[in-house]
């Protein structure tokens, strides 16, 4: 009986062992299956996010390549202001699309800029804002006292005569007046100059008006001169400003963006 019992156990456990195996050996298979998609979640979402740091790269780097440009083509318009016809109307309406396409681009690279970049961005921005400023105030001025500069020098009568009525103002110590301000109707010291300027037929109505602005006391006159004799002087430090910034974010670009090393 002792016998009989014994091998009905030991079949038993056999059985039972057997069962227990099978078990044993599902879970592991189970556990397995789970941390094989445990393991392609974590692929796939390591690969998301390296696909989402790439996307983000390409467009901070394109957004400031793109900046760049933008603003290499507006200091190129905004320079040719000096150097264009009395009228310039052509210039100044490209300079004024060059522009609007520059902030519409700062915008976006305002928005995509990694910390590492954004106070050099801000720097380009200013430069190409200030120098397309100052141009459209100093540039039409320039060129009015270019045009009679070089009547002058040509041996215009009608030029020559009107810039003495300048120096003969200045030289009284004459009260501002500004027509282009809207000062009203001119003070008595200004009525030879008026005159004078309104002879010279090269010159437009626009331009003696620009003229007559600096046709004041000698320091107004001084002051004026910076901006109208030396005002392609000044057009070369606003340049050299620009270049300047844009180097300063070409560099932290490289080295925020990594690819100083390349």
């Amino acid at each position: 009986m002792d016998t009989e019992i014994t091998v009905a156990l030991i079949g038993a456990a056999g059985v039972g062992g057997t069962i227990i195996g099978a078990i044993i050996g599902a879970r592991i298979q189970a556990n397995g299956g789970h941390a094989q998609a445990q393991a392609a979640r974590d692929a796939a979402e390591t690969a998301a996010q390296a696909g989402r740091r790439q996307a983000l790269h390409d467009l901070r780097w394109t957004t400031t390549t793109a900046l760049l440009r933008a603003a290499g083509e507006s200091m190129e318009a905004t320079g040719r202001l000096y150097l264009a016809a009395p009228d310039a109307h052509a210039e100044q309406g490209e300079a004024e699309r060059v522009l609007h396409t520059f902030r519409h681009t700062y915008a976006e690279a305002e928005l995509a800029a990694p910390p590492g970049i954004r106070e050099e961005i801000e720097a380009v921005d200013r430069v190409v804002r200030t120098a397309h400023y100052l141009a459209r105030m100093r540039a039409p001025a320039e060129r009015a006292g270019r045009t009679l500069d070089d009547l002058c020098r040509q041996g215009n009568a009608a030029a020559l005569h009107a810039k003495g009525a300048l120096d003969r103002l200045r030289a009284t110590d004459a009260p501002l007046w500004n027509p282009s301000l809207g000062g009203g109707d001119p003070p008595p010291e200004y009525d030879e100059v008026v005159t004078a300027l309104n002879a010279v037929p090269q010159l437009q109505r626009e331009q003696v008006r620009l003229l007559l602005g600096v046709a004041a006391a000698p320091l107004e006159h001084e002051r004026r001169r910076e901006n109208v004799i030396n005002a392609r002087r000044d057009w070369s430090e606003q340049d050299y400003r620009y270049q300047a910034a844009r180097q300063g974010l070409i560099e932290a670009a490289r080295r925020v963006l990594g690819t100083d090393g390349l």
